[in-house]
């Protein structure tokens, strides 16, 4: 700023800055001493009476400093006009600013109420899931649990129908060790009745090969269904109705057996049976055979050698 009061007091105390005209630029005020001892120094000038100024000097300077002061106060209200504008472009900056803000805040609440919502939602759907997820476990914890009752239930009768057949085989064994035992001591007179034995022992044979297959079908059967357990615990809950099917043919094939060894139980009852009566036929003609014998000489036949 321009040290307006300096060249005021210049002015009253008869001073004059250089004419700007001459010089195309103005000089730098001068501070408030210097403009003292200049005003001093023109006062003792005048009071001496050298140095005096003309009245045309006088008004030249005048004119000189009021065309300065002009000059002074245009500048200073174009350079306040300049300010004026720069504030003005700065405020509606900060107004556009301040609304670019309060709509950068206004979009970011509604972003952040939109992610809260879909937190919500995505809570509410990762609940619903758990609580699905928790249903599914019981589900296949229940599923598991009758399998493996099942699969106790089908070992336990597949123990039972094998200690039947072991004693089956050994009633069988022990029958037909007995009647070898009885044929070997009749041989010699059982030779009319040997194909009849032979079709026995044929028949029986085929009954033999027919229960071994069965145990085979049973085996083959019982490893079809571990592969499909052993599957079924892999693969889950999907292949249950696989197993029950394997289950329904492992109790058909179960089933089946038993009437099969039904079966061959009573035809190796009513083969002995037959055989039996056979033998007491046999026995009850050779008693009668050997009665005229004893009646002779009042003692057995094999007392002759004696």
């Amino acid at each position: 700023m321009v040290d307006l009061g300096g060249y005021a007091a210049a002015a009253g105390a008869g001073f004059a800055p250089p004419p700007l005209a001459a010089h195309g630029s103005h000089r730098p005020p001068l501070s408030g001493a210097q403009l003292g001892g200049a005003g001093g120094s023109c006062g003792g000038l005048a009071s001496g009476g050298t140095g005096l100024l003309h009245e045309g000097e006088q008004d030249a300077t005048m004119q000189a400093f009021s065309q300065w002061l002009s000059e002074m106060k245009a500048r200073s209200n174009s350079s306040l006009q300049q300010m004026l504008a720069e504030m003005g472009i700065i405020r509606d900056g900060i107004t556009s600013n301040s609304t670019d803000l309060t709509e950068y805040k206004r979009h970011s609440i509604a972003i952040q109420q939109q992610m809260q919502s879909q937190l919500t939602d995505l809570r509410e759907k990762l609940t619903r899931a758990f609580g699905e997820i928790h249903s599914l476990v019981k589900q296949k914890t229940a599923t598991d649990q009758e399998l493996l009752s099942e699969i106790g239930s089908l070992q336990q009768q597949l123990s039972m129908k094998t200690a039947e057949l072991e004693a089956l085989k050994k009633s069988y064994s022990t029958t037909h060790q007995q009647l070898q035992n009885s044929l070997i001591q009749i041989q010699g007179q059982l030779q009319s009745t040997s194909s009849e034995i032979q079709a026995a022992k044929r028949q029986a044979q085929s009954v033999q090969e027919g229960a071994q297959q069965k145990m085979g079908e049973v085996e083959t059967t019982l490893q079809r269904l571990r592969g499909t357990l052993e599957a079924t615990g892999r693969e889950g809950q999907s292949h249950a109705l696989l197993i029950q099917e394997d289950i329904a043919k492992l109790h058909e094939a179960l089933t089946g057996l038993s009437a099969d060894f039904f079966d061959h139980k009573r035809l190796t009852l009513q083969v002995q049976n037959k055989l039996m009566g056979q033998v007491s036929l046999l026995e009850e003609a050779r008693r009668r055979a050997l009665q005229p014998n004893e009646s002779m000489d009042g003692r057995p036949p094999g007392d002759y050698g004696r």
